[in-house]
């Protein structure tokens, strides 16, 4: 009994020494590149700084100077909408204006494609990714706050309703057809889609199953379309008989999600006059904007003072602990991980970040991590996801 006993002993210790060197060795490795690169690395970061087929048409006098000079202005071009993609609209118009001397050392790679070229004439279409470092740099010395953390991508169900009738993917719904002529970037902060509207979209879920909250039928369109978060944009066409005969619409959002559901009622005076179509494509554009700079707001990064926090990290194993790290890592508003304690079953880390901790609540969700306050004390766990997040439309679930 007593052998068993020491030997179990010797295994633990075994087992404890080897974990610790593996994490001494992992941390060694990945930890100075983590600091020196603030975090905030990957796929999905490396996308919020490129800008994707800007095309440019440049004359000059050879070939050769217009190609260089097609580069210069689609770097400046792509600059402007990296600066815009991260910033609140409000501040598009003073952001900075660098030199190409010092836009040239932010840029990353430069990919070009569909090259054509004359005795002076240069086409072509450009892929730019620019350095973080650099991007933050230029922001912070100008003096803009912005942010840099980008959300799941949101299903957007546009209802529209007038006279009591409700309609989604019926003909005649002027609300959707709004939503659908306006340009929604995939590569912005906050992207929304929409559903195509087929036979399929038609017998998985209605206006009425919709605004009714019914989870099986929310859940099968986001699965089909592979995002976690559903909005209803629910636009409400009513006549104003205070205001003398005038139309009147209300926009109530109801988003649902992993999180649960919440709604936000929003009021919106506008003038229909004798084209109702062009008035509803105009406050579809007035919501996507808001909800944008809304998002923009509750994640911006805050370089002011230090903060951090610590949290305990339930682990199944190693690997447990490194897709924790890694996801830390993406998160933009993560700029230091530090482990203080690891075991079998948890690991305590302090993790410094750049703004208030509602916004890294935020910023971490969009990661698939789940940081709350359980007994007073902060505990960051692996999220459950349901659906890919990527906004492209599952085949499988579309069969």
């Amino acid at each position: 009994m007593i052998a068993a006993r020491l030997l179990h002993l010797v295994d633990l210790v075994m087992w404890h020494r080897a974990i610790c060197i593996l994490f001494i060795a992992h941390i060694c490795i990945l930890g100075p590149a983590l600091a020196q690169e603030r975090t905030g690395g990957g796929p999905l970061a490396d996308d919020i700084f490129t800008v994707h087929g800007l095309a440019v048409d440049v004359t000059a006098d050879s070939a050769l100077a217009a190609r260089d000079q097609a580069l210069r202005d689609g770097q400046r071009q792509a600059l402007i909408q990296v600066l815009r993609r991260l910033t609140l609209r409000t501040d598009h118009l003073s952001l900075p204006q660098p030199e190409d001397d010092v836009i040239a050392p932010m840029v990353a790679t430069v990919a070009v494609a569909g090259e054509k070229t004359s005795a002076v004439r240069y086409l072509a279409e450009l892929t730019v990714r620019f350095h973080r470092a650099g991007i933050r740099e230029l922001l912070r010395g100008a003096g803009f706050r912005f942010s840099e953390t980008r959300a799941k991508p949101i299903l957007v169900l546009p209802i529209f309703e007038k006279g009591g009738v409700q309609s989604l993917f019926e003909d005649g719904n002027v609300w959707r057809d709004g939503w659908g002529r306006l340009d929604l970037a995939a590569d912005s902060l906050l992207p929304l889609r929409l559903p195509l509207g087929d036979l399929k979209d038609i017998t998985t879920i209605t206006a009425q199953t919709a605004l009714a909250g019914r989870e099986e039928q929310l859940r099968a369109i986001a699965t089909r379309y592979n995002v976690e978060n559903v909005m209803i944009a629910h636009a409400i066409l009513d006549i104003d008989l205070a205001a003398g005969g005038l139309p009147q619409i209300q926009v109530n959002l109801v988003r649902s999600g992993p999180q649960g559901k919440s709604t936000e009622v929003l009021d919106y005076s506008v003038t229909v006059g004798n084209d109702l179509r062009a008035a509803l494509a105009q406050l579809a554009l007035r919501v996507a904007v808001d909800q944008q700079e809304q998002w923009k707001r509750r994640t911006q990064l805050s370089f002011d003072a230090d903060t951090s926090l610590s949290a305990l990290v339930p682990l199944t194993g190693l690997a447990n602990w490194l897709e924790v790290r890694k996801r830390l890592a993406a998160s933009a508003m993560v700029s230091v991980i530090n482990l203080q304690e690891i075991s079998r079953t948890d690991a305590q880390v302090v993790i410094e970040y750049l703004g208030d901790t509602d916004s890294l609540v935020i910023s971490l969700a969009q990661v698939d991590l789940h940081l709350s306050l359980v007994d007073a004390f902060w505990t960051l766990r692996l999220m459950e996801t349901r659906g890919g997040g990527n906004g492209v439309i599952n085949e499988k679930a579309a069969e």
